[in-house]
Formats: structure tokens, C-alpha cells, sequence
């Protein structure tokens, strides 16, 4: 890997260290370019906490303390402020402006939950073939917009039914990925961790759809950056699908 694109930020309440340890483990593993995408804030109604994503008012924050990284280590590293962004219709574009506002350079897709995540379960729980239908659904709308730079774990969804209605669905995500122009990460994460994601069912899917594919590290620690057996795996896994592996993605303006 050259490139890193799904890198948080304990402001997510769920990741740790410091924007410079990140930094610095990038540079050790022999990254050319890290980005910062850690789970952006919503504009949600004020009496509704979301727990797994910084708030409004810590993105200035955010995108200071990376900037100062980037500038820090200019010569050694290029750094970019991201952030990984569901597609939640009723919030959408105000949270665009949000980030705009702010000078986020690039959103990478990450639906962690449906409809507008308040009243919504976890996708990453099991999920009936309507919920599946819906997470298709919202996904395709949201790659449409033309404002995100990859899928971040696309087969996060917990489908355990019939694997045919899987497929079915699925293929339908794979084919508008292919429309946009838009490419699907393998995510080290659930790889390492041993999850339900990356799920086989889907990457054979890209295989036959002829996707485009990204490794995202979704590190969450900085020595996650360090990881090479995971990294090895992935590239097993590339090379036994015949998967078209992208070193890095354009970065896609979100204005």
C-alpha cells in the first residue's frame, strides 16, 4: 500500500492516538499519502446524540489538527482531510455545506445505518431482505450524488438469508459502482478482526462486475498502519478474485 485513506480520530469516541502518532506510523509503513476520514458530524436535531461520530462543534478541531500534521510533515508525507459520511437524505446537503465550510477536501461512503440513522438499528447486526433492499437502495442514491471519493466496506450490511436475494441486491451495488466510477474497499479492519465483512459473496460480485477495488486500512489506532500480514491477506485475496486494484482514488471535491 502507498495510500491510506480511512484513517479516525479518537473524536469518533471509538479510535485512539494522537493526528501525529497516525502520522508517523504512515510514514514507517512507507505510505505516500494518508487521509483523514473519521466519522462526520450530522446536523441532527439537537436532543439526538449520535455516539459513534464526532459533533458539529469539533470539526474545526478536526480539521486544524490535521492541517497542522500536513503542514508538520510536508516533506515526508502527503496528508488530506477527509471524513467518512453516511448518506442520510433530510441532512445531506447541510452537512456538505458543514464541510465545506470547513475546507474537508473529500467523504468517502461509509452507511452504518438506513433512512436517517435516528430510529434505524446498526447495519452491521443481521438484517432481513428488506432492510438489505433498502441498504442497496441508499447506497445507490448516495454513490449517484457524485460526492464521494470510494465505498468504504460496502458488505457491511448483515445479510444471512438466501444467498441468491444477496446477490441479486448486491450486484445491483456493484453495477452503479461501476456507473460512478466509484471504488469499493476491501476493509482491513473486518479482515484483521475476523467480522462478517469483507464478505466472499460480494467480492465475487466485483470480480464479475469488474469493479474497481481500494484496501482501506479504517485504522483506528496508529499502529493499525503497521499491519502488514493483514495488508499480505488482502493481497491474496486480490489476486485469487482477479479484483482491478487501484493504489490510491481521486480524491472527488465535495462541493
Amino acid at each position: 500500500m502507498i495510500a491510506n485513506l480511512h484513517t479516525h480520530t479518537p473524536r469518533c469516541n471509538h479510535a485512539q492516538g494522537t493526528e501525529e502518532a497516525y502520522v508517523r506510523c504512515a510514514i514507517e509503513a512507507g505510505l505516500q499519502i494518508l487521509g483523514f476520514a473519521d466519522h462526520t458530524p450530522y446536523p441532527f436535531p439537537p436532543d439526538f446524540f449520535s455516539g459513534f461520530r464526532m459533533r458539529v462543534e469539533e470539526l474545526p478541531d478536526y480539521a486544524d489538527a490535521v492541517r497542522a500534521v500536513k503542514q508538520q510533515f510536508s516533506r515526508d508525507i502527503q496528508i488530506h482531510l477527509g471524513v467518512e459520511a453516511e448518506f442520510y437524505p433530510k441532512y445531506f446537503n447541510d452537512m456538505v455545506s458543514l464541510l465545506n465550510d470547513n475546507g474537508v477536501e473529500y467523504m468517502i461512503l461509509g452507511q452504518h445505518m438506513l433512512g436517517n440513522e435516528i430510529g434505524e438499528p446498526y447495519l452491521g447486526i443481521p438484517s432481513d431482505a428488506a432492510g438489505l433492499e433498502r441498504y442497496c437502495n441508499q447506497s445507490i442514491e448516495a454513490m449517484h450524488t457524485g460526492l464521494f471519493t470510494y465505498f468504504a466496506h460496502p458488505d457491511l450490511v448483515h445479510f444471512l438469508g438466501d444467498p441468491k436475494i444477496y446477490r441479486d441486491h448486491m450486484r445491483r451495488v456493484c453495477q452503479a459502482a461501476k456507473q460512478c466510477h466509484l471504488p469499493m474497499e476491501i476493509n482491513l479492519l473486518g479482515l484483521k478482526g475476523g467480522r462478517h465483512y469483507p464478505n466472499p459473496l460480494l467480492w465475487e460480485l466485483v470480480a464479475e462486475e469488474g469493479c474497481d477495488v481500494i484496501l482501506g486500512r479504517d485504522a483506528h489506532q496508529p499502529e493499525a498502519l503497521l499491519d502488514t500480514e493483514t495488508e499480505r491477506r488482502a493481497m491474496e485475496m486480490v489476486s485469487q478474485l482477479g479484483l482491478h486494484l487501484l493504489q490510491t482514488a481521486p480524491l472527488r471535491p465535495i462541493r
